[in-house]
């Protein structure tokens, strides 16, 4: 059931939490990814902060396109297709692979597995992509405007730490808005699952008895929450939306009552994360080669 916040001049929110109620709004034309700033103060603010994930010439980061944007329906489907060499993928990754698998055995990385995350996100890009603590900083700041409160925003952007962020995050991924949305948004997701790797390795005999599979289904997470904005005024069945209204939908909430491992991903959706193989499928190699590190030492 939905769960509606309104408070008029201010908000009108409605959040979802059911997986088949967030497939068939998201796939409501009513329903749009980039927000007007329309109906409310929250509103406006949100639409703010949307607004600066675009390059200097205006093209908006694929997470942030509508439905029937063309640049942004041939960026998804040239991405996709090449996330698609699994194998030549996870062997291009094998270094971080292998310090990744080193940490969630014994806890211990020659540099923060954090940056590491970032840094192997970027080489699915670009075979070179070189993180930092820098650059991984850059990244929290990123996430921090995206999803802090406004005081904690407003001294982002007055400090300059936001410009200096996005300037960061956009030159590392060459101008690539998906190689930028990748390592500052969408790789937080991984570096979640691998701390949940690490504690699951930990605990009883786990990784001398779970498989990859059983372990990716346990750590694996999707984002918390995406907001979408109704246009329009309608219904979706039986689920009436107002105008203005922003739509919350509650994904990772909703992928725990799912079967679908592909939920998270919205793999089977017009929207589908291009990565929803690869993500599963290095995270299962990591767990493998864990497993492998520890049947060494025993």
């Amino acid at each position: 059931m939905a769960i509606r916040i309104t408070i008029p001049g201010i908000l009108r929110l409605i959040f979802f939490k059911k997986p088949n109620e967030i497939l068939a709004i998201n796939d409501s034309s009513m329903v749009q990814r980039s927000l007007s700033g329309r109906g409310g103060l929250f509103q406006r603010s949100m639409a703010e902060k949307f607004a600066i994930f675009r390059t200097p010439d205006g093209e908006i980061w694929p997470a942030f396109c509508n439905r029937f944007d063309p640049l942004r329906a041939k960026h998804q489907r040239e991405l996709e297709a090449a996330l698609a060499d699994i194998s030549g993928l996870l062997a291009r990754l094998a270094p971080e692979i292998a310090a990744l698998a080193t940490y969630i055995c014994s806890g211990r990385a020659d540099r923060p597995q954090e940056v590491i995350i970032q840094q192997m996100v970027g080489r699915l890009f670009f075979s070179d992509y070189a993180a930092s603590e820098e650059s991984y900083d850059a990244a929290n700041t990123l996430q921090t405007w995206l999803t802090g409160g406004p005081v904690k925003a407003y001294l982002l952007k007055l400090n300059g730490a936001l410009q200096r962020a996005l300037d960061q995050i956009i030159g590392l991924a060459r101008g690539n808005t998906s190689c930028a949305h990748a390592t500052a948004l969408a790789m937080h997701n991984m570096v979640k699952s691998i701390e949940l790797m690490r504690e699951l390795a930990r605990k009883d005999n786990n990784l001398k008895e779970l498989s990859p599979r059983q372990a990716v289904t346990r750590t694996l997470r999707a984002p918390e929450r995406v907001v979408r904005e109704a246009r329009d005024g309608g219904s979706v069945g039986n689920i009436r939306l107002h105008a203005r209204s922003l739509v919350i939908f509650c994904v990772e909430a909703a992928r725990l009552q799912s079967l679908d491992i592909g939920f998270g991903f919205f793999a089977s959706e017009w929207n589908r994360c291009p990565a929803h193989a690869i993500v599963p499928a290095l995270l299962a190699e990591i767990w493998q080669q864990a497993k492998t590190i520890s049947a060494r030492h025993v």
